[in-house]
């Protein structure tokens, strides 16, 4: 990133202005200020190591307990790249805690600012692993499943699964604000997991879409994909065949009748065009008659 883009590029969200002020006037600036400091780091290292792969970022967001690095068309890369993308955060932050582990006692830094500092980075890289949308294990276990379960099979398990456990903590707060306590960094945490796993369920129908859009330039990147054949009843919409299909496979799809009787094949360009000329709703079927 060019240094006249920072300021930008950077987006900080009026709710964390709010919750610094909340921490300042509870006597823990400083802690917030570790917590910016580490959110801000490892949304950066996505960023860098997004452009080193040639992408754009639009912008970093910083929210309360969290960030979002928006990087323009990193879900239409290829598989690896992504991941690398992905991993980009966690392993930074295990790198600065151990790092600011080694160097704990040699700077003139408190010792409590500093171990502050190693499990704030411990928490977030251990938290972005886990495998739900919209965090960074939920893009990775999206990748490993997409491979496996298609695009947008996989996408719909990850979101589901940030949803569930977003909505799982917010009744572990509201428990607790029941017996007179709040925990208000679970709070936070949890309305921001549920706000980012709906943002992605709203955007899931299009990863097909952009999927069937690059496959020309991923196959021109890699020239050699494995076939994958399909056995597909008749009265099967296009639209469901092409959530099954997986990145970096070419597909060739076996029409059956309900008896199991074959009544022809159909390439992946047959099912590309049918989706353009008559919509995902056509049955492989009819398609065989009118491609």
């Amino acid at each position: 990133m060019s240094a006249n883009a920072w300021w930008r590029r950077v987006y900080i969200h009026p709710l964390f202005l709010l919750v610094l002020l909340a921490y300042a006037l509870t006597g823990h600036l400083s802690r917030m200020w570790i917590a910016f400091t580490v959110v801000f780091m490892h949304e950066l290292s996505h960023a860098l190591i997004a452009e080193t792969y040639g992408l754009r970022v639009d912008r970093i967001e910083i929210w309360p307990f969290g960030g979002i690095a928006r990087i323009d068309g990193l879900g239409s890369q290829d598989p690896d790249v992504e991941m690398m993308v992905a991993m980009a955060g966690p392993i930074q932050n295990f790198l600065l805690a151990a790092l600011a582990w080694s160097l704990e006692g040699k700077v003139g830094v408190p010792s409590p600012l500093v171990r502050e500092f190693i499990t704030l980075n411990l928490g977030l890289g251990a938290l972005n692993l886990l495998p739900v949308a919209p965090l960074d294990g939920g893009r990775l276990a999206r990748v490993y499943l997409g491979r496996r379960l298609g695009h947008a099979r996989a996408e719909r398990v990850v979101t589901e699964a940030g949803l569930w456990m977003a909505r799982g903590l917010i009744g572990i707060a509201l428990l607790c604000l029941a017996f007179g306590r709040l925990p208000f960094n679970l709070a936070i945490f949890s309305a921001f997991l549920y706000w980012g796993a709906r943002g992605q369920r709203s955007q899931s129908s299009y990863w097909i879409i952009r999927d069937l859009a690059v496959r020309p330039s991923r196959f021109q990147q890699r020239p050699i994909w494995r076939v994958d054949d399909l056995a597909v009843r008749e009265s099967t919409p296009v639209g469901k065949v092409l959530e099954v299909m997986r990145p970096m496979h070419y597909h060739r799809v076996s029409v059956l009748d309900s008896e199991l009787r074959p009544l022809g094949v159909l390439s992946e360009e047959d099912l590309i065009a049918g989706l353009h000329h008559h919509g995902p709703s056509i049955t492989v079927g009819n398609l065989l008659v009118v491609r």
